[in-house]
């Protein structure tokens, strides 16, 4: 299992190795459509300086080219009807990065359909070297992006051939990517060209260890003491989402402190508010976390995934996008609905409310307050969920500018609005989802 290699050496006139390129068969589970996407992600980076160019070409109208070329020559035109000619109709073609074989040409030319459908027209596959012979040939190549070689799409193929020179069977494994250093490398490019970006860095790492691991710093336990008054207030809390069921008195509503459940409540709000910037997420504008997951680990770890993602993302570099270029129908209509602020601002204004006078039991506004100080002086979450507060009242602003930038508004304008979204907790941020200029839609466009 997962011992296939490929070797391709180059040797002088005297019989000695003096290059070599091996490749490995990658280890189970395989990568399979993943290796395709990883193609897309590399498009932007610079070639590898150690790629050997060759200075031959392959001719169309060669009728001495061999069915290899030919078959390469034909995937680069995206003409896959002349791509699978090139095999014998019971062919064997095994790519490594996925587990089967495609054994016969129509499940080759099922794959090479998926293959174009997911790879930029500007990719192009590029023959290096070729070692031939009547039965076998031996292929060294890589992959380039509007004719510059691409990081780590070098790969080698095998192949055995019929009497008539089509291709019977065929191995194809692509040199191994280092994703950790890839994204390590682009990771310090950011901070590199934003040095501010360090801020969030910093407070995320120190949020991190506060939480989870420092004894003293915040009261209570930490996070990793796993504690059973621990879970079982996170439990209690997450049963009144959105005070829903202490106030339609749900029999299951567990009795928490209400100021404890203002404070959480009017958290989630405002961390469900950070949806109305899924437009920062676009095909064209990747970002090493993608926003959709973050924002819903947003509702679980709050600053725990909104500060990651602050110093990953990309910067906005579009000064006119589209209703169209979000990710997801769904991912755009939250995106641009214009309710979405006052809903989650009514949310946030009936925790505040339900702090002060939900839960009469809990006394008047100086008993449940004192209350309410005990309880942090002993209590991790509750005291974790101050700083959260905090932590989104500081960085809200950080998203506003690109905002309005990809809304087509410039520097200087809606300067009363910007400021008010950014300097604003919460409620200025859902006055501006609800003030901002709309997306435009490419379809009213072209009305």
């Amino acid at each position: 299992a997962d011992t296939t290699a490929i070797s391709f050496y180059n040797v002088d006139d005297d019989g000695k190795i003096v290059s070599a390129f091996d490749v490995t068969e990658p280890v189970s589970p395989k990568p399979g459509d993943s290796g395709l996407k990883l193609l897309k992600t590399v498009s932007n980076l610079i070639g590898d300086e150690s790629i050997v160019m060759t200075t031959d070409s392959i001719n169309e109208n060669d009728q001495s080219s061999t069915s290899v070329e030919q078959y390469f020559d034909a995937w680069n035109k995206r003409d896959m009807m002349l791509a699978v000619a090139q095999f014998t109709e019971d062919c064997s073609v095994r790519d490594l990065q996925y587990d089967d074989a495609f054994s016969n040409r129509d499940e080759l030319e099922t794959h090479l359909l998926r293959c174009k459908d997911c790879l930029p027209s500007s990719f192009n596959f590029v023959i290096d070297d070729i070692a031939q012979t009547k039965q076998k040939a031996g292929v060294l190549w890589h992959v380039e992006n509007d004719g510059e070689p691409l990081s780590f799409t070098r790969g080698c193929s095998f192949y055995t051939l019929d009497r008539n020179g089509l291709i019977q069977t065929g191995f194809d494994i692509p040199e191994k990517a280092p994703p950790k250093t890839g994204f390590l490398k682009t990771l310090s490019s950011k901070f590199e060209a934003e040095p501010v970006r360090l801020i969030p860095l910093a407070m995320w790492v120190a949020y991190m260890y506060i939480l989870f691991i420092s004894d003293g710093i915040l009261p209570g336990a930490n996070a990793l003491a796993l504690e059973q008054r621990t879970w079982e207030e996170v439990r209690d809390l997450s049963i009144n989402f959105f005070l829903v069921s202490p106030l339609l008195h749900l029999p299951f509503s567990p009795v928490v402190h209400p100021m404890l459940e203002g404070v959480f409540n009017l958290l989630l709000s405002w961390a469900a508010m950070f949806a109305c910037f899924l437009s920062d997420e676009r095909k064209e504008k990747p970002n090493l976390l993608p926003f959709g997951p973050m924002l819903v680990g947003m509702q679980f770890l709050t600053s725990g995934f909104l500060l990651p993602y602050l110093f990953t993302r990309t910067p906005e570099f579009e000064s006119q996008v589209y209703k169209e270029d979000i990710d997801g129908d769904l991912q755009a209509k939250v995106a641009e609905w214009r309710p979405l602020g006052g809903f989650l601002s009514a949310v946030g204004t009936a925790s505040i409310v339900w702090s002060f006078i939900g839960r009469p039991e809990f006394g008047e506004f100086t008993e449940r307050y004192n209350s309410f100080i005990d309880l942090l002086s002993i209590d991790r979450v509750g005291s974790s969920f101050i700083v959260d507060l905090a932590i989104f009242a500081i960085f809200q602003s950080w998203f506003v500018d690109d905002d309005l930038q990809r809304r087509g508004v410039s520097e200087d304008e809606l300067m009363g609005l910007r400021n008010v979204a950014k300097f604003v907790p919460f409620f200025g941020l859902a006055a501006y989802i609800t003030l901002r200029p709309e997306l435009p839609s490419r379809n009213s466009e072209m009305e």
